[in-house]
């Protein structure tokens, strides 16, 4: 029996409604195996590659190189041998109406909102089915929640999630000055309380990997799981030259510059990010509250804050995502970890996996969750 199988642009995060097909990593004709990157799409926010998935034949390219399609069209087909071309040519008939305009697209949209706290607001994206239990995904310095449009999404099909806009960043409210890391946590806790007061299963990436073991040592009742993505606290060594250069970046070069420190491959910045970034340095209290954050993940002595004792002390299971290649934080030695975490090191990745190998992440933290579970 042959089996078809459609290749079609993906939706990263809730504002995406279009790509653009950079490159094609394979040809009609070749084999393909599931996991296999395919091709390159371009989207606003980031350029991210589509795997296969399903093994079999690339048996036709609908969308070729440089030409841009909305979210959902068909840009390519899997079959195997005995799939006939007329079987073919009627899947392409049938995604023919989705090359003029996205199916449903807009139907499906769910906007961020505004959290009050004690502090101001902390914005929110909420995705998934209701349920007692959340995923709480918690960003890095200088990101905000769609630092996890390549994650949020897939999550969302099995478990409800809110991603947060940590204060200072995105559309939360900037906060500074004396115990920024406690006000930052309070305010995730309290918006956390208001709209997914059961069980947590928090994410947390670089910088929000240390708010997210504080929100776990502060509430650990309430915390199922901790995955963490690359955190700060667990050794010294750090590249405090990005810190310093993202904070002082006004201009679009050295703003760049800074963000390429990020990835192992900075090809997937889009021109986009860089001024969408800008734009968000530019509003009233951010620069401060950077600086005020910055100030307290590393000074002239290395990494500030240390969250070991709080993971070992921590009962719900634990997991440490890497990339082999992070210029930001290096991997730690497996010999100097709590002994209650598992780690799972990313070849070829750089500090920012949940990007750069989406799918890989995706598998080990809902991992973690199941361990959970």
């Amino acid at each position: 029996m042959s089996f078809i199988e459609a290749v079609t642009i993906p939706k990263w995060g809730m504002t995406m409604t279009e790509g653009t097909v950079l490159e094609w990593h394979a040809k009609e004709g070749d084999k393909v195996e599931r996991g296999q990157e395919l091709l390159e799409v371009e989207s606003t926010k980031v350029n991210n590659v589509v795997e296969a998935t399903v093994s079999g034949i690339l048996r036709r390219i609908v969308i070729k190189e440089g030409e841009i399609a909305p979210v959902g069209a068909l840009i390519g087909v899997i079959a195997d041998a005995e799939a006939t071309d007329a079987e073919i040519d009627a899947l392409i008939e049938s995604y023919a109406h989705r090359l003029s305009a996205s199916e449903g697209d807009d139907g499906g949209a769910v906007a961020p909102k505004a959290v009050p706290v004690s502090s101001g607001t902390v914005n929110v994206l909420e995705l998934g089915p209701e349920s007692n239990e959340a995923v709480l995904f918690i960003h890095g310095f200088g990101g905000d929640l769609s630092t996890w449009l390549f994650n949020q999404g897939v999550v969302a099909e099995k478990l409800r999630t809110v991603a947060v806009d940590l204060p200072g960043h995105g559309a939360s409210t900037p906060v500074s000055g004396d115990d920024v890391l406690k006000r930052i946590v309070t305010a995730v806790e309290e918006a956390a309380e208001a709209i997914a007061p059961g069980k947590l299963h928090l994410v947390g990436h670089s910088f929000g990997g240390a708010v997210a073991a504080a929100f776990a040592a502060a509430k650990p009742a309430n915390v199922a799981s901790l995955t963490l993505i690359a955190p700060i606290g667990l050794g010294k060594d750090i590249n405090k030259d990005f810190l310093t250069d993202f904070v002082s970046a006004e201009r679009r070069r050295p703003l760049q510059a800074a963000l390429e420190k990020l990835f192992a491959d900075p090809s997937v910045i889009t021109s986009e990010m860089i001024e969408g970034t800008l734009q968000f340095k530019r509003l009233e209290g951010v620069q401060e509250a950077l600086s005020s954050i910055a100030s307290i993940i590393a000074n002239e002595d290395g990494q500030v804050q240390d969250i070991g004792a709080t993971l070992s002390s921590l009962k719900c299971p634990i997991m440490l995502v890497w990339g082999e290649r992070d210029g930001i934080i290096p991997v730690p030695q497996a010999s100097s970890l709590p002994a209650n975490v598992q780690m799972r090191v990313i070849p070829e990745v750089g500090h920012m996996p949940q990007m750069e190998a989406s799918s890989v992440v995706n598998e080990a933290l809902l991992e973690n969750i199941n361990r959970a579970r």
